[in-house]
Protein backbone atom coordinates (compact mmCIF):
# COMPACT_ATOMS: atom_id res chain seq x y z
CA UNK A 1 0.00 0.00 0.00
CA UNK A 2 2.86 2.47 0.55
CA UNK A 3 4.33 1.63 -2.49
CA UNK A 4 1.25 2.16 -4.58
CA UNK A 5 1.24 5.54 -2.37
CA UNK A 6 4.50 6.83 -2.86
CA UNK A 7 4.25 5.95 -6.40
CA UNK A 8 1.25 7.77 -7.15
CA UNK A 9 3.10 10.99 -4.98
CA UNK A 10 6.04 10.79 -7.80
CA UNK A 11 3.32 10.31 -10.56
CA UNK A 12 1.70 13.29 -9.34
CA UNK A 13 5.10 15.21 -8.87
CA UNK A 14 6.65 14.26 -12.51
CA UNK A 15 3.41 15.44 -13.63
CA UNK A 16 3.52 18.53 -12.16
CA UNK A 17 7.18 19.24 -13.45
CA UNK A 18 6.62 18.31 -16.71
CA UNK A 19 3.53 21.19 -17.60
CA UNK A 20 5.66 23.35 -16.34
CA UNK A 21 6.74 25.37 -18.78
CA UNK A 22 10.11 27.37 -18.95
CA UNK A 23 10.92 30.95 -20.22
CA UNK A 24 13.51 33.44 -20.29
CA UNK A 25 14.11 36.86 -21.27
CA UNK A 26 17.52 37.76 -21.79
CA UNK A 27 18.61 41.59 -22.28
CA UNK A 28 22.34 42.19 -23.43
CA UNK A 29 23.92 45.30 -24.07
CA UNK A 30 27.24 46.33 -24.78
CA UNK A 31 27.26 48.70 -27.91
CA UNK A 32 25.62 51.60 -26.68
CA UNK A 33 24.81 54.48 -28.54
CA UNK A 34 28.34 57.17 -28.46
CA UNK A 35 25.83 60.07 -28.27
CA UNK A 36 24.60 58.68 -24.55
CA UNK A 37 27.77 58.89 -23.31
CA UNK A 38 28.65 55.66 -22.03
CA UNK A 39 31.47 53.14 -22.58
CA UNK A 40 30.91 50.19 -25.01
CA UNK A 41 31.48 46.71 -22.77
CA UNK A 42 30.82 43.31 -24.06
CA UNK A 43 27.81 43.10 -22.02
CA UNK A 44 25.92 42.11 -25.03
CA UNK A 45 28.49 38.99 -25.69
CA UNK A 46 26.75 37.95 -23.10
CA UNK A 47 23.46 36.41 -24.81
CA UNK A 48 24.79 33.74 -26.39
CA UNK A 49 26.53 32.15 -23.94
CA UNK A 50 22.83 32.50 -21.38
CA UNK A 51 20.65 31.41 -24.65
CA UNK A 52 23.05 28.16 -24.74
CA UNK A 53 23.09 27.18 -21.28
CA UNK A 54 18.93 27.69 -20.85
CA UNK A 55 18.70 25.65 -23.63
CA UNK A 56 21.00 22.64 -22.37
CA UNK A 57 18.16 23.35 -19.16
CA UNK A 58 14.73 22.33 -21.33
CA UNK A 59 14.20 26.22 -22.65
CA UNK A 60 12.56 26.28 -25.72
CA UNK A 61 13.75 28.40 -28.19
CA UNK A 62 10.36 29.76 -28.78
CA UNK A 63 10.16 30.39 -25.02
CA UNK A 64 13.50 32.58 -25.21
CA UNK A 65 13.43 36.48 -25.36
CA UNK A 66 16.67 38.09 -26.83
CA UNK A 67 17.23 42.11 -26.71
CA UNK A 68 20.27 43.26 -27.42
CA UNK A 69 21.67 46.90 -28.10
CA UNK A 70 19.41 49.22 -29.94
CA UNK A 71 16.83 46.90 -29.46
CA UNK A 72 16.86 47.12 -25.64
CA UNK A 73 15.44 50.80 -25.00
CA UNK A 74 13.57 51.55 -21.68
CA UNK A 75 10.03 50.74 -23.44
CA UNK A 76 10.62 47.30 -25.04
CA UNK A 77 12.26 46.00 -21.79
CA UNK A 78 9.27 46.63 -20.02
CA UNK A 79 6.56 45.80 -23.13
CA UNK A 80 8.91 42.32 -22.57
CA UNK A 81 8.83 41.91 -18.86
CA UNK A 82 5.03 42.53 -18.94
CA UNK A 83 4.91 40.17 -22.19
CA UNK A 84 5.93 37.55 -19.75
CA UNK A 85 3.62 38.19 -17.19
CA UNK A 86 0.62 37.83 -19.92
CA UNK A 87 2.18 34.19 -21.07
CA UNK A 88 3.19 32.42 -17.85
CA UNK A 89 1.06 30.19 -15.55
CA UNK A 90 1.08 29.12 -12.02
CA UNK A 91 4.11 27.04 -11.68
CA UNK A 92 6.36 27.70 -14.69
CA UNK A 93 9.71 28.55 -14.15
CA UNK A 94 10.98 32.85 -15.23
CA UNK A 95 14.84 33.46 -15.82
CA UNK A 96 15.61 36.94 -16.59
CA UNK A 97 19.16 37.96 -17.30
CA UNK A 98 20.69 41.60 -17.89
CA UNK A 99 23.73 42.51 -18.80
CA UNK A 100 24.41 46.41 -19.33
CA UNK A 101 25.77 49.39 -16.96
CA UNK A 102 24.40 50.07 -13.97
CA UNK A 103 23.54 53.56 -12.28
CA UNK A 104 22.77 55.34 -9.22
CA UNK A 105 19.69 57.92 -9.24
CA UNK A 106 18.09 60.67 -6.65
CA UNK A 107 15.39 57.96 -4.56
CA UNK A 108 12.08 59.51 -5.72
CA UNK A 109 9.93 57.66 -3.15
CA UNK A 110 12.45 58.15 -0.01
CA UNK A 111 12.56 54.36 0.47
CA UNK A 112 16.56 54.15 0.62
CA UNK A 113 18.56 54.66 3.57
CA UNK A 114 21.72 56.20 1.19
CA UNK A 115 18.61 58.93 -0.95
CA UNK A 116 19.35 56.66 -4.09
CA UNK A 117 17.86 54.18 -5.97
CA UNK A 118 20.22 51.44 -8.27
CA UNK A 119 19.06 50.87 -11.69
CA UNK A 120 20.14 49.46 -15.15
CA UNK A 121 20.82 51.47 -17.82
CA UNK A 122 18.38 50.87 -21.08
CA UNK A 123 20.02 51.40 -24.71
CA UNK A 124 18.30 54.69 -25.22
CA UNK A 125 19.54 56.14 -21.50
CA UNK A 126 21.80 58.85 -21.90
CA UNK A 127 24.72 58.79 -19.21
CA UNK A 128 24.79 62.52 -17.68
CA UNK A 129 21.83 64.63 -15.85
CA UNK A 130 20.57 67.62 -17.71
CA UNK A 131 18.18 69.62 -15.89
CA UNK A 132 15.16 70.03 -17.59
CA UNK A 133 15.96 67.64 -20.46
CA UNK A 134 17.01 64.46 -19.02
CA UNK A 135 16.41 63.69 -15.58
CA UNK A 136 17.25 59.79 -15.50
CA UNK A 137 13.36 58.79 -16.85
CA UNK A 138 14.91 56.42 -19.03
CA UNK A 139 16.82 54.78 -16.68
CA UNK A 140 14.53 51.30 -15.05
CA UNK A 141 14.91 51.73 -11.37
CA UNK A 142 14.70 48.86 -8.73
CA UNK A 143 11.70 49.61 -7.59
CA UNK A 144 10.18 48.89 -11.33
CA UNK A 145 12.42 45.70 -11.28
CA UNK A 146 10.83 45.01 -7.87
CA UNK A 147 7.51 45.63 -8.93
CA UNK A 148 7.69 43.98 -12.02
CA UNK A 149 9.12 40.47 -10.38
CA UNK A 150 6.74 40.44 -7.67
CA UNK A 151 3.67 40.83 -10.26
CA UNK A 152 5.81 37.62 -11.94
CA UNK A 153 6.39 36.04 -9.06
CA UNK A 154 2.09 36.22 -8.25
CA UNK A 155 1.29 34.84 -11.33
CA UNK A 156 3.84 31.82 -10.65
CA UNK A 157 2.85 31.13 -6.79
CA UNK A 158 4.39 29.14 -4.48
CA UNK A 159 5.70 26.10 -7.05
CA UNK A 160 7.02 28.60 -9.58
CA UNK A 161 10.02 29.99 -9.61
CA UNK A 162 12.15 33.14 -10.65
CA UNK A 163 15.58 33.57 -10.77
CA UNK A 164 16.37 37.25 -12.17
CA UNK A 165 20.42 38.14 -12.56
CA UNK A 166 21.37 41.75 -12.76
CA UNK A 167 24.79 41.63 -14.37
CA UNK A 168 25.91 45.55 -14.04
CA UNK A 169 27.68 48.73 -12.19
CA UNK A 170 31.16 47.81 -11.08
CA UNK A 171 30.74 43.72 -11.31
CA UNK A 172 32.62 43.05 -14.47
CA UNK A 173 35.90 44.18 -12.69
CA UNK A 174 35.32 40.88 -10.23
CA UNK A 175 35.69 38.63 -12.79
CA UNK A 176 37.40 40.05 -16.27
CA UNK A 177 40.39 41.81 -14.06
CA UNK A 178 41.38 45.09 -15.98
CA UNK A 179 38.69 44.95 -18.46
CA UNK A 180 36.14 47.24 -18.57
CA UNK A 181 33.97 47.73 -15.56
CA UNK A 182 30.31 48.15 -15.61
CA UNK A 183 29.03 51.37 -14.38
CA UNK A 184 29.81 54.92 -13.27
CA UNK A 185 30.60 56.90 -11.10
CA UNK A 186 28.40 59.56 -12.56
CA UNK A 187 25.28 59.84 -10.39
CA UNK A 188 22.46 60.98 -12.12
CA UNK A 189 21.31 64.27 -10.11
CA UNK A 190 21.78 67.60 -10.79
CA UNK A 191 24.48 69.29 -8.80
Amino acid sequence: MKTRYFLSLLFLFFLLTVQAEKHALIIAIGDYPESGGWQDIAGDNDAQYIEIALKKRGFLASNISILKNEKATRAVILAALKNINNNIQKGDVVYIHYSGHGQQILDDDGDEMDELDEAIVPYDSPIYYKSGTYEGDLLIRDDEIGDYTLAIRKVLGKNGQLVLVLDSCHSGTGTRGRGKARGTNILMAPE
